[in-house]
């Protein structure tokens, strides 16, 4: 695996990369849609997707017979497999880190996640306890990986374990690639999360500042952040310095009724209970993914239609491809020169929007640029 920094934007952490692995090579930041192993509709079947996220729970749970992952994919893409450490939790699931491997070794993933405990923000015991948990997972696994390219996982819930986390995770190991747990989940719950009593600031402002420590530790390691759900939340991600993330809301938003369009939130063909019908006719007729695609506006509102039954697969397809453009999108804006002005219409609609640009500042030289491991 080799991971190099081509650009570094001059107003915010924002950083355009190249990540070769296993002969393949792809753009930073990047998204992996995340997928249900055995379930469809499969984006790459419709259009390009050469990352993509799947969980080794699924595995565990369906008892799924997977030898290479790929082939059960029929993908040619780069594969992500999670460990499933947020499900087996929340079903009391209990799994080794040995098994975990054994399933990484039948799979064959590009890139095998450790397996980690996430925390309860209320519970100092309970999180200093799996927070120890994953360390030892973290050294067994390393030590025991062979040829798979495995991702340690930080976690934390004050900035004080966040950089503690970093300096016991280089103890063991200087990673290549380092992921982030805990963090998407409490702004998606900010209304009723504990970090602003933990911390004594704003939840997002919170996330950030976690964000700017892990990238500060790591400078050099692909840095990647979990269960990011909105196209709003990925472009935060990104132009914080985070080179990847991954996200299932393509899907579950489809599943939702609602559909996805360049710099809004959720719309629905047929509103009901107050969500927001769809208005921007100009979007939709823009649209070029393959549901859309040489059909008019009344076609294509018509096969989007969540109150008509079976289009919850063109919604899928649909939303996948918002997000894999919107992607492409930060690209442009990053390789222009021209990030600031991307992320204010972006974000100027988003809970974000005042702490993002509060946390933008003016020309900051470049330190990391160029470099390979």
């Amino acid at each position: 695996m080799k991971f190099r920094v081509i650009k570094e934007d001059k107003t915010t952490n924002a950083r355009l990369g190249v990540l070769n692995l296993n002969g393949k090579k792809i753009k930073t930041p990047v998204l992996w849609l995340g997928c249900m192993i055995k379930k469809k509709p499969r984006p790459w079947e419709y259009f390009d997707v050469n990352t993509i996220m799947v969980n080794a729970y699924e595995i565990v749970e369906k008892k799924i017979m997977i030898n290479l992952i790929h082939e059960f994919l029929n993908t040619d893409g780069l594969v992500m497999m999670d460990s499933g450490g947020f499900q087996l939790m929340k079903k009391n699931i209990h799994i080794t880190p040995a098994k975990v491997l054994e399933i990484y070794k039948q799979a064959e993933p590009d890139i095998g996640v450790v397996l980690d405990f996430p925390f309860n923000p209320s519970d100092l015991d309970s999180r200093i306890k799996r927070w120890k948990k994953t360390l030892k997972n973290t050294r067994f696994m390393l030590n025991n990986s062979h040829d798979i390219v495995l991702m340690p996982v930080v976690h934390g819930y004050t900035l004080e374990e966040i950089k503690r986390a970093c300096d016991e995770l280089k103890d063991i190991t200087n990673p290549k690639v380092v992921g982030v747990g805990s963090l998407v989940p409490i702004v998606r719950y900010m209304k009723t999360s504990n970090i602003s009593e933990l911390n004594g600031m704003n939840t997002i402002k919170f996330m950030i500042d976690a964000i700017s420590i892990i990238r500060k530790e790591f400078p050099d390691a692909f840095l990647h952040v979990f269960g990011v759900g909105s196209v709003a939340t990925m472009h935060l991600m990104f132009s914080l310095g985070v080179d990847s993330v991954d996200s299932m809301s393509w899907r579950m938003k489809a599943a939702y009724g609602a559909i996805q369009l360049p710099g809004v939130g959720d719309r629905f063909i047929s509103p009901k209970n107050g969500r927001k019908q769809l208005k921007e006719d100009h979007l939709l007729e823009k649209c070029e993914c393959p549901i859309c695609i040489n059909k008019s506006l009344s076609e294509r509102k018509n096969a989007l239609d969540n109150s008509k039954h079976s289009t919850f697969y063109n919604r899928a397809i649909h939303n996948a491809f918002i997000f894999k453009e919107e992607e492409k999108m930060f690209h442009k804006a990053l390789i222009k020169n021209n990030i600031i002005k991307f992320i204010e219409k972006r974000l100027r609609r988003t809970k974000y929007y005042k702490l993002v640009m509060d946390f933008i500042t003016p020309e900051q030289p470049s330190q990391h640029r160029h470099r390979t491991f």
